[in-house]
């Protein structure tokens, strides 16, 4: 199974919140440095040190693209 990159969040609020939609959507996902992010917190995102990233199988990338666009609020998904 190949995991894909769905997001980068810009906070912790916002990786819970999605996180919380993807599980109760059944969509499987996984925190890129969820362990590691937490150790170096702050404004300052560095990809490879801190930066948590959002991953879902390839399969399901759509969904949870069209999961994350609805929560975003973004002009497309409205009416």
């Amino acid at each position: 199974m190949n995991l894909v990159s769905v997001l980068t969040p810009d906070s912790e609020v916002e990786l819970l919140t999605l996180c919380s939609m993807l599980e109760a959507r059944g969509v499987p996902f996984f925190v890129r440095s969820a362990g590691l992010g937490s150790l170096f917190p702050g404004s300052m995102q560095v990809d490879s040190l801190n930066a948590r990233a959002i991953m879902v199988p390839e399969d399901r990338a759509e969904e949870a693209l069209a999961l994350i666009s609805d929560f975003r609020g973004s002009p497309e998904s409205k009416p």
